[in-house]
């Protein structure tokens, strides 16, 4: 088997916000864990660290993003954050992005300025069941009413709300996906439900973070997509909500492209990416509201081209945190097109489990190794050739031109970044590709095992010179 292997400048060109864009803040809000473990949900930290590369693509710098994860996001610190982080010192110009992912809920309407007698909510890390006035309702959460408020306070004209989360009832019990292209794991819709929970009206429901209603928002701040329309349910898995998913790989996309790209047709591609791996009533529809004048503008994207963009950097922030390094070495300096490549790596005594993952000029990070002709990972101590004459797989250099990062991990602990792929897998969850893209999952392991043991990295830069 061939691999198409690029190889490229050996230079490092970290993501950067473009000037151009002003100043902006986002605020990444993600509950998974509740104070009560029953209604925990999974791969809400995936879905943060997605999102906070999905910013990064939108030319956010890390300094500009703030998150609130798990025990954080109480419902005080969220309001303190939109009304401090998000409010103080911006001005009208500014780029302005709220985010949240975790459950939705419904409480009883106590001020009666909701026609359904229903006010949505987002539900916070410290929610607890109350009564209010004799009727059941929820303490701890985002009211509606409150998140309008605070955004019409922002003094930003261009204020962007993503909120993956449902606010319809039923049951918040855990299934199977039908098609188990992303995860084998159980999934959750991402509702709270309760004993006494209010079911509103979904012909009259505002969607519960407007401003004003859907399509009289001509003035309004801000416009917001969310992951479902008002009687569906967003679904959760154990790597991160398809919403978000769908949301972030629109978006790295059109980035890869060089593209353009709009709010409303963001939400199209999103709809396609659930579409094409859920089925029946498990798909659900993302809805845009608010502002329709910045639906239909573009949204400002920094392209990922020459080595720019969030996986290469998080690849060297992860070679930067291991507990030591290696020494892995390529089989020459430059390279043409076609070109075969080979790597040699000096595994560190006492082996381990090696992990190789590639990241080329247009961003993707490609799994080297262990691979689908190569599924075990485990090494010994001393010199290995990747690939070597019993490997069933070829490197040659290819385009796309530009900077590509070769990152190694050896670790103590049974990490295998091709099992933890998030795409390529069939209906029964079997991977059927031959080279996975890195997963959100395998970079979450990774980060955890310098915490807990021996970890060894090496990087490596390779220069394409042209064609034969």
């Amino acid at each position: 088997m061939i691999m198409r292997f690029l190889v490229a400048l050996a230079i490092t060109i970290l993501l950067a916000s473009n000037p151009a864009f002003g100043e902006q803040r986002a605020l990444l809000v993600g509950v998974g864990k509740y104070s009560d473990p029953a209604h925990d949900l999974p791969g809400i930290d995936l879905d943060v660290e997605r999102m906070r590369d999905t910013l990064n693509v939108m030319g956010f710098e890390d300094a500009q993003i703030h998150t609130l994860l798990d025990e954080q996001s109480t419902a005080a610190n969220v309001i303190s954050e939109i009304s401090g982080w998000l409010t103080e010192g911006v001005q009208p110009s500014d780029r302005v992005i709220f985010y949240f992912s975790g459950h939705g809920s419904n409480v009883p309407d106590v001020d009666g300025d909701e026609a359904d007698g229903v006010d949505e909510v987002l539900v916070t890390h410290d929610v607890r069941r109350v009564l209010v006035n004799g009727r059941a309702s929820l303490d701890g959460v985002v009211q509606d009413d409150v998140l309008n408020k605070l955004l019409a306070a922002i003094p930003s004209r261009n204020i962007l709300t993503i909120v993956d989360a449902c606010h319809s009832g039923t049951s918040t019990r855990s299934f199977s996906l039908d098609n188990k292209s992303l995860t084998a794991d159980p999934v959750y819709p991402k509702t709270f439900t309760y004993e006494g929970m209010p079911e509103g009206n979904d012909t009259i429901s505002s969607r519960g973070v407007e401003v004003v209603a859907a399509n009289s928002a001509s003035n309004a701040n801000f416009v917001s997509i969310s992951a479902a329309a008002d009687d569906e349910k967003a679904i959760g898995t154990s790597v991160g909500g398809m919403f978000t998913i769908g949301f972030s790989t629109a978006i790295t996309e059109a980035a890869k492209a060089g593209e353009t790209i709009s709010l409303l047709e963001l939400k199209d591609r999103a709809t396609s990416y659930i579409q094409a791996r859920l089925t029946g009533d498990r798909i659900h529809h993302p809805q845009v509201t608010g502002n329709m004048d910045l639906a239909r503008g573009s949204l400002q994207i920094v392209p990922l081209a020459g080595g720019n963009g969030p996986n290469r950097k998080r690849l060297l922030e992860m070679v930067a945190e291991a507990n030591a390094t290696f020494v892995v070495e390529a089989s020459k300096s430059t390279y043409v097109i076609d070109d075969p490549v080979e790597l040699t790596l000096h595994v560190p005594p006492g082996g381990g489990y090696l992990n190789v993952v590639t990241v080329d000029a247009e961003d993707t990070a490609t799994v080297l190794f262990p691979n689908q002709f190569h599924l075990d990972n485990a090494v010994s101590a001393g010199e290995i050739r990747i690939p070597t004459e019993n490997m069933a797989f070829e490197l040659p250099a290819a385009e796309p031109l530009g900077p590509t990062l070769v990152a190694a991990f050896v670790t103590q602990d049974a990490i295998n970044f091709h099992e933890q792929a998030l795409e390529g897998r069939d209906a029964n969850g079997n991977i059927t590709v031959e080279f996975t893209t890195l997963s959100a999952s395998a970079t979450r392991a990774i980060r955890i095992a310098p915490k807990r043991e021996q970890m060894y990295a090496a990087k490596l830069e390779l220069v394409v010179v042209g064609k034969q």
